[in-house]
């Protein structure tokens, strides 16, 4: 009998061991990834930490661009890291190390998940602000959003789909987002799309409106799924609403891929290369692009002022934009 309780506790023991182990090496390795190795960081006074979006490289460089000279101009070092791109971090992990590495302040793109809201109350209780960009979770400690509010950004698309209704039928709307972007946000974008569709649409007219969320752990299964859409034609909405580049950039090759050009009608979101070819062409009907500068520039504002006061504007609205075939030239322009 007490040989078997002598062989348990060994057990236990060396699982106990077994998984001290693993939490340890896990721990050093998070460590072996240095912050603030960038060319002249440690001349800056403050360091600030960027963590990308997994999705819309183009978007993250163009807010990075006007936040980095943001952050040199209050002589802070603003470092960009993209989860995904060079190592198997996520966002949580990159969290993780910049709390540990006792950065001044971290922007990033909320994900609405209870794992991150942790970590910014973590941040928090470091004394490192947070401050949330294109996304927002208003649940968690972040002490500032910058962006466009789900009424504001609801609006924008409302705008665009009225002009694409059916006079005498009943027009399909769907709503796309990844799983990137799905959050509390998203939802009540939706809703805030289909009140404003019921409340402004003519009498004669009639809408059904529904989301569908792509469960995209890369960009394959955005195209996997996009194509499904296409090859099932019994099941094409009338009107398709992307909710982010990559998904705007994956119907519009679907749509020339398929021979669907003119029978969907696309608004899209933002304004990378392919967007405004497809915007020129008259295969995406429009899109809502955000501007990004004023992200990236708000963004750090929103850090210093909170450094130098202790608050900050809960709120930082930015400028939107609808691109349509009568005015893409000016973003060719200014893209280039």
């Amino acid at each position: 009998m007490k040989k078997s309780t002598l062989t348990v506790f060994f057990i236990i023991v060396g699982c106990m061991l077994f998984l001290s182990g693993i939490w340890i090496y896990f721990q050093k390795k998070l460590d072996q990834v240095d912050l603030g190795e960038g060319e002249g960081a440690s001349s800056y006074a403050k360091h600030y930490l960027m963590i990308a979006g997994a999705e819309n490289t183009l978007m993250w460089d163009s807010i990075y661009e006007s936040a980095s000279q943001a952050a040199k101009d209050a002589d802070a070092y603003l470092e960009l890291i993209e989860p995904g791109h060079d190592s198997n971090y996520n966002q949580a992990d990159y969290l993780r190390i910049g709390i540990a590495s006792q950065v001044d302040g971290i922007i990033l793109e909320a994900d609405g998940s209870d794992e991150e809201q942790e970590l910014i109350q973590e941040a928090s209780d470091a004394d490192i602000p947070v401050v949330t960009v294109l996304t927002d979770d208003s649940s968690s400690a972040r002490i500032s959003f910058v962006g466009l509010n789900s009424y504001q950004l609801g609006n924008a698309y409302t705008e665009q789909i009225l002009g694409l209704l059916k006079e005498h039928e009943n027009t399909q709307v769907l709503l796309l987002a990844n799983s990137q972007s799905k959050t509390q946000e998203t939802n009540l974008i939706y809703y805030q799309i289909k009140k404003e569709l019921e409340k402004k649409k003519k009498d004669y007219q009639t809408v059904t409106i529904s989301e569908y969320n792509i469960d995209s752990s890369s960009g394959f299964d955005t195209e996997e799924f996009v194509r499904d859409i296409f090859v099932s034609e019994e099941n094409l909405p009338d009107v398709l609403v992307c909710m982010d580049e990559v998904v705007t950039e994956c119907v519009y090759q679907a749509l020339v891929d398929y021979n669907q050009v003119g029978n969907v009608d696309v608004v899209g979101f933002y304004y990378s290369d392919v967007i405004l070819d497809g915007i020129s062409k008259g295969i995406i009907s429009s899109a809502i692009a955000l501007d990004m500068d004023e992200i990236g520039r708000y963004s750090v504002n929103a850090l210093e002022e909170f450094s130098s006061l202790g608050h900050t504007s809960n709120y930082y609205s930015v400028g939107q934009h609808v691109i349509t075939r009568s005015n893409v030239g000016a973003y060719r322009t200014e893209g280039n």
